[in-house]
């Protein structure tokens, strides 16, 4: 996966009507192959704004939301998870969405 892979997985996923922003607002069950690209694509976006001084309005709005979403839905998540999302899986996507704003 190249960064233009990267960054039109992150577009796809957000803007599509089956995409993860929507899965994940609605607590639907996803394909660990989907979530270990979203979370390859994550890893390329912290190494490429590693040591940026600026990242794009629309790619940080995008990050912002898929976490936020992630976790107001998993908040709900009381007597079981959606398939896919592990809480391993959950903390990676946590970990890497907070080190992309990190490296700021």
């Amino acid at each position: 996966m190249t960064i233009e892979d990267a960054f039109e997985l992150i577009n796809r996923e957000f803007e599509s009507d089956d995409g993860l922003d929507l899965l994940f607002r609605m607590s639907a069950d996803i394909e660990v192959e989907r979530l270990e690209n979203f979370l390859k694509a994550l890893a390329l976006l912290q190494e490429h704004y590693t040591g940026r001084d600026l990242m794009e309005k629309d790619i940080a709005y995008k990050l912002f939301s898929y976490y936020t979403t992630l976790s107001a839905s998993a908040g709900h998540w009381k007597v079981s998870r959606p398939e896919g999302l592990t809480v391993q899986t959950v903390s990676a996507i946590y970990i890497a969405i907070s080190g992309i704003f990190s490296t700021q």
